[in-house]
């Protein structure tokens, strides 16, 4: 039985006039795979669990003095957000599991249909969040076009599933969780750049409204279309 994350790796009976039973190495790239999967998914995870307990809980004590000064104004469009993301990002690994999939197919259904309308919610919170910064537009267009490409890459996701494209819809779904794990990475890197004093605060989110999401999703999708590129032949 497996129990990786991405990609599935399929079991199936061996009937010798069938199947060819599998090599020496075709079993070393399985187990390799299934490695990768569970440190990838163990460090997802960590940085996940970080990120919610340094971050989230002063969200949900609504006073000025917990939000702050500039966030506070805000608080309207800037709940909606986090509690939308949050959804989102904690549901996501779940529906990457193939247990998940093969054993629990309608508790995957709803909990897919729970991910679509967090995002849909928080993207349109985001878009409300950027219309009500000024001043700063570097930093409102990065957070507006976070929430186009956060809902974006769901909503592909979404037909595909809908038009029983199943290898485009876990393609556009890993993309849609990449976007989604922004909320994560642009806390991260902002811890980071900041105990390594790189630019200051200001110019730290102007830099990241961009960067926490275009930058994964840029190696993200080399690595998706990698595979055809090195395996495909020359016209």
């Amino acid at each position: 039985m497996g129990s990786n994350f991405l990609p599935d790796i399929e079991i199936v009976k061996s009937y010798p006039a069938i199947n060819p039973p599998s090599t020496p190495s075709a079993v070393d790239s399985g187990k390799r795979t299934h490695a990768l999967n569970w440190i990838g998914w163990s460090l997802v995870l960590g940085l996940l669990a970080y990120f919610v307990q340094k971050n989230v809980p002063r969200y949900f004590v609504f006073t000025p003095q917990s939000y702050g000064s500039y966030f506070w104004p805000r608080v309207t469009w800037l709940f909606p957000h986090v509690a939308c993301g949050l959804l989102a990002v904690i549901i996501g690994p779940l529906q990457f599991w193939p247990r998940m999939r093969r054993d629990y197919l309608q508790a995957h259904r709803i909990a897919g249909r729970a991910y679509v309308v967090a995002v849909v919610a928080g993207s349109v919170a985001s878009w409300g969040m950027a219309a009500k910064i000024s001043g700063a537009p570097a930093y409102s267009m990065g957070l507006a076009c976070l929430g186009l490409a956060w809902v974006t890459t769901t909503l592909m996701a979404f037909v595909a599933i809908r038009r029983k494209h199943l290898l485009q819809h876990r393609q556009w779904m890993v993309r849609s969780y990449v976007v989604t794990f922004a909320f994560v990475s642009f806390r991260l890197a902002d811890d980071l750049m900041g105990a390594a004093k790189i630019l200051d605060s200001d110019e730290r989110a102007k830099l990241l409204a961009w960067g926490c999401w275009a930058i994964p999703l840029l190696v993200t999708e080399v690595v998706l279309r990698a595979g055809a590129v090195f395996r495909g032949r020359q016209a």
